[in-house]
């Protein structure tokens, strides 16, 4: 006895004929016939009393139908349960973000999801975009955002938006204010005190490759990891640094740094936000990105972000 025999039987007793049932579950008469001859051999009784006017339940039959009535609604129940919890957002949530990004989406990320989905528990760390890499292609973390050329095979990538770099620099007391819109060539890059990070990060090895292929050396007067500490030495005069706007743009808010935009040829880095490929999103991890992406454009529409904001809808929530 199976749950597609029951739903036979049941359809057969409420339509009163077999031919009747045959088309509403659009399945031929004598292969329906024969699931009902295959289930009274298996009861060893007759369920079903045949005549001109069509069938009828036997006292066994409508012993069966009603256990099957309550065995197919339980069966129904079950899985709306099972549909329901897995669409609800619930569990833990790994997110690794840029240093300087970090700052401005972590907390109205940690607002919006212990407000709207109180059973998720968010984790947010920050890392540079080597780490972020290794972290989404050893599962470590569910989601990432990584500024990238290079994809890997083991993530998908979602492209958020296209954002240039700029020289920023201290501003002077006699310097006018800035509005974020100059521009400054790359050929100052030769010639001006910087700090950069130390090992493989976007902005570094955009640096190094239009360095590399205009035949220059970079200025590189101190190297860290520590994305504060490249602020507090352009903040406090003794270098330059190549930064995305959201790295600062606090500081040009409140007038402390003079920021240019790189050209000729303009320097840009492709920000995604990516995740495992071998893992697929949970309902919790879909609400967080649903979320994050929400958060970047309205720093986008803010001026926290700048470029251009290419964010398209996931695949797995289009309609």
């Amino acid at each position: 006895m199976n749950i597609r025999q029951l739903r036979y039987f049941i359809s057969i007793v409420d339509q009163g004929s077999v031919s009747s049932a045959a088309r509403v579950l659009h399945i031929a008469q004598p292969a329906l016939s024969q699931h009902i001859a295959n289930l009274e051999e298996e009861l060893t009784t007759e369920l079903l009393v045949r005549s001109s006017r069509g069938v009828k339940p036997t006292k066994a039959g409508e012993v069966l139908y009603h256990h099957a009535r309550k065995i197919v609604a339980q069966i129904k129940e079950a899985t709306d349960d099972v549909r329901k919890e897995a669409d609800t957002p619930r569990g833990e949530v790994s997110i690794v973000v840029p240093p300087m990004l970090g700052v401005h989406v972590a907390p109205l990320l940690l607002e919006r999801v212990a407000e709207k989905y109180p059973e998720v528990e968010l984790r947010i760390m920050e890392e540079l975009a080597l780490n972020v890499k290794e972290m989404i292609e050893n599962s470590r973390v569910d989601l990432g955002v990584l500024a990238t050329r290079d994809k890997t095979p083991k993530a998908e990538y979602l492209h958020l938006y296209t954002e240039p770099l700029y020289l920023a620099s201290r501003r002077k007391s006699e310097d006018k204010p800035c509005s974020g819109d100059e521009t400054v060539d790359v050929k100052a890059l030769f010639s001006t005190p910087l700090v950069l990070s130390q090992q493989s990060h976007a902005v570094r090895e955009i640096v190094e490759d239009v360095a590399e292929k205009m035949g220059r050396t970079l200025n590189l007067r101190v190297t860290t990891e520590s994305a504060r500490l490249r602020i507090s030495y352009i903040r406090s005069g003794v270098t330059s640094g190549v930064l995305p706007w959201p790295s600062i743009d606090g500081l040009w808010r409140r007038g402390e740094i003079s920021a240019k935009r790189l050209v000729n040829p303009d320097l840009i880095r492709e920000v995604y936000l990516t995740w495992p490929r071998n893992q697929p999103l949970n309902a919790a991890s879909r609400a967080v990105r649903q979320e994050l992406l929400d958060i970047c454009h309205e720093l986008f529409e803010s001026g926290v972000i700048r470029g251009t904001f290419r964010h398209v809808q996931p695949e797995d929530q289009k309609p």
